[in-house]
């Protein structure tokens, strides 16, 4: 089941090219939320994620909101779950309120000031990942505005989500 995890992420990695507006959130929301990073520029996405990257002419960062929907509330409580036990054994894991009971905060272990904060965590049967690698790390501030972005994405309408086939 982890292996499920990594398939959204490759997917998140591939460009193809500044595409606009993501359909679902937008680029003034990460506007707003990291103002010292904008503007904001949609990569890729568009059912179920959307990767941003900061303004060019600053050192780059990145940001990546994904959901998915299970088919019960137990089945992506229980996704999240096995996503934040997997990352445990090479990341700091710890639980987050706000985003589900099983919801997790994962930085790296050796920096306290890592640049990647991967927030995962689930409402219902929705679960909802954003990953962020922020040049000079990903405060406890950013951490913050990340969590809203995470929350508002439970609700989005992102075109029904985004449905990983089963293995």
């Amino acid at each position: 089941m982890l292996r499920r995890f990594f398939v959204p992420v490759a997917l998140l990695a591939a460009t193809v090219g500044h595409a606009g507006e993501c359909p679902w959130m937008a680029n003034s929301r990460l506007d707003a939320a990291f103002p010292d990073r904008a503007p904001w520029t949609l990569m890729a996405g568009g059912r179920g994620r959307c990767k941003f990257v900061s303004d060019e002419s600053k050192p780059a960062s990145t940001i990546s909101l994904t959901q998915m929907v299970e088919a019960s509330p137990k089945e992506a409580e229980e996704y999240v779950k096995t996503v934040g036990a997997g990352m445990a054994e090479t990341y700091a894991v710890k639980a987050i309120g706000g985003i589900g009971k099983a919801g997790v905060a994962v930085r790296e272990r050796s920096a306290a000031d890592s640049r990647m904060l991967t927030l995962i965590g689930h409402q219902k049967n929705v679960v909802v990942m954003t990953q962020m690698s922020f040049f000079g790390g990903v405060d406890a501030a950013q951490q913050a505005k990340a969590l809203e972005l995470t929350q508002a994405t439970f609700t989005a309408d992102t075109g029904g989500g985004l449905q990983m086939p089963s293995p």
